[in-house]
């Protein structure tokens, strides 16, 4: 009983509910999962029992005992903080001590109820009977404390679809293509390789996002509203959105408003206003073997002694590729970039009429790590491709995009961006920027050392789409000889690479810092008055 509650039920559930804003499907919808691994392990643990010789049945409750006792200590105390499992390898040279001790506390409690077991029989079954008791309450009651507090601050109620994915407007357009984590790097992996398809473009050396990682960057640079860290997140996201009108401002003057992200990153946006979303929706664990592998690899993950966790690591965002809506007629985008050119080239490419100007904005894994596709663009896995070769395949898709564009005449009355939604080194505060303005046409890339943020990429939409500057500040291009003050906000398991030992930075989800000089040598400090916090905005 003490295994199954432990490794099969509540791991996995206080894992799920910990971490609930990250999926789709209610608690309701892990029940059965929990009930297939329960009975699984119970049928495998009795089988393994009927097998051993009656003689070492105890010795083989006692290792059954202490395997579970081991994974409860491993889960509850031993873990190191392993930060965002965001994709990125884990360093994991720098537990070596964690490693240490995690090894010795499961050697001895694997050893030790055994044998005890073999010179104090009664006492050791007793210990075994009542401590499994005891700490399986203490989970199960911890479980329904969980499922009663937990609430979703992500509205899951509406599906950003896939229609009209690729569908400009003869009349004009502005197209952005969000390269996520696609940072100082470009000057490597773009603008060597790719200086003549970009001629037209402007690249802004000078830029200071503002917010990272991805929950804080595509709402700024969607509403040009800043996270002050006063509030909670989901407070912050349905205030961007009120402050933020362009989207609604743009649906009003005749666009097609189309935003091709997580749904997560559009909670607090009008419904109404974007043209590829799906409303009154619920969703649905669409593979359940992958969800349940998926699962029971995150509790592993936790639950195993720290000498063999690199082998249960995983990719938080590997859960969504399981959820879909309910109705099957609603084809949910994802970001999955080699899926997105597949259906590019079963599309044809775009397609153009004569119908309403579009604002078009497609989100990509980009140079976001785990490296899995190459530079055909095609998933092959981990072992097969490197940032480089993922950033390659990245840009053959935009870069036959960008083709098909001037091939079917819209390139020229269009505006296309080039940007990541973050860096992805320091604060994450350097994402590459690149702006071609309808009818530009250079004879090399250009290049913008003015300081800019994602305030100012929020205005160039503005003044792309309607030509209303005043309406939201100054677009990337009116900064030269600006001055202003370029402020950051980060997670502590991004500001810990640069501050590792500093309490203040430690004890906050997320801080706000302050960026002055130059992007590439910066000044940087940390805001700790909660009035400048809220003054960021302004």
């Amino acid at each position: 009983i003490f295994l199954i509650v432990t490794f099969c039920i509540f791991m996995p559930s206080s894992l799920f509910l910990g971490n609930i804003d990250q999926f789709a499907v209610g608690f309701a919808a892990l029940i059965p999962l929990l009930i297939a691994a329960s009975l699984i392990t119970a049928a495998v643990v009795i089988l393994i029992g009927l097998i051993v010789p009656k003689k070492i049945c105890n010795i083989y409750a006692a290792v059954i005992f202490g395997g579970a006792l081991a994974a409860y200590v491993q889960g509850n105390f031993l873990n190191p903080d392993f930060g965002v499992l965001n994709g990125r390898q884990i360093q994991w040279s720098q537990f070596k001590v964690n490693g240490i001790i995690s090894t010795v506390v499961w050697i001895v409690l694997i050893v030790v109820p055994p044998v005890i077991v073999c010179f104090k029989k009664d006492i050791m079954t007793n210990i075994i009977k009542w401590g499994s008791l005891f700490l399986s309450s203490i989970q199960v009651v911890t479980l329904v404390v969980l499922i009663v507090s937990s609430k979703r601050s992500v509205d899951y109620s509406y599906v950003v679809t896939k229609n009209d994915e690729f569908a400009l407007s003869s009349q004009g357009n502005v197209v952005v293509f969000i390269v996520d984590t696609l940072d100082e790097d470009a000057q490597n992996y773009v603008i060597d390789r790719y200086c003549e398809e970009l001629k037209d473009f402007t690249y802004f050396d000078n830029m200071i996002g503002g917010g990272a990682p991805t929950a804080l960057g595509v709402p700024l640079m969607l509403t040009g509203y800043q996270y002050d860290t006063t509030h909670s997140l989901a407070d912050y996201r349905k205030k961007a959105y009120e402050e933020g009108t362009l989207i609604q401002d743009m649906s009003d003057n005749g666009y097609d408003v189309k935003l091709y992200t997580s749904s997560e990153y559009l909670n607090g946006v009008n419904q109404e206003a974007v043209a590829n979303t799906a409303g009154g929706q619920k969703y649905r664990i669409s593979d359940k073997v992958q969800f349940f592998k998926n699962i029971y690899k995150m509790s592993a993950f936790y639950a195993f002694p720290q000498i063999i966790k690199q082998y249960f690591w995983f990719y938080g965002d590997d859960f969504a590729a399981c959820q879909a809506p309910e109705n099957n007629n609603i084809i949910q985008y994802e970001l999955d970039d080699s899926q997105l050119y597949a259906d590019f080239k079963n599309n044809g490419g775009i397609t153009v009429d004569a119908g309403n100007k579009t604002f078009t904005l497609y989100h990509m894994v980009g140079a976001h790590a785990p490296y899995e596709m190459n530079e055909q663009c095609v998933d092959v896995g981990e072992t097969e491709t490197s940032l480089d070769k993922q950033i390659q395949g990245v840009f053959r898709y935009i870069n036959g995009y960008m083709q098909q564009m001037k091939d079917k005449g819209v390139y020229d009355n269009s505006t296309v961006i080039i940007t990541a939604d973050h860096g992805g080194y320091g604060l994450y505060e350097r994402p590459a920027v690149f702006v071609k303005m309808a009818d530009t046409h250079n004879d090399v890339m250009q290049v913008n050392s003015d300081s800019v943020t994602f305030k100012n990429l929020y205005a160039t939409y503005g003044e792309a789409a309607l030509g209303q500057k005043s309406n939201y500040g100054n677009t990337l291009f009116d900064m030269a000889g600006v001055s202003q003050s370029r402020y950051h906000v980060a997670p502590w398991d991004v500001s810990k690479g640069m501050y590792p030992a500093d309490e203040y930075l430690k004890n906050r989800d997320y801080s706000v810092f302050r960026i002055e000089g130059d992007a590439v040598n910066p000044q940087i400090s940390v805001i700790k008055d909660e009035q400048q916090m809220k003054n960021i905005n302004n």
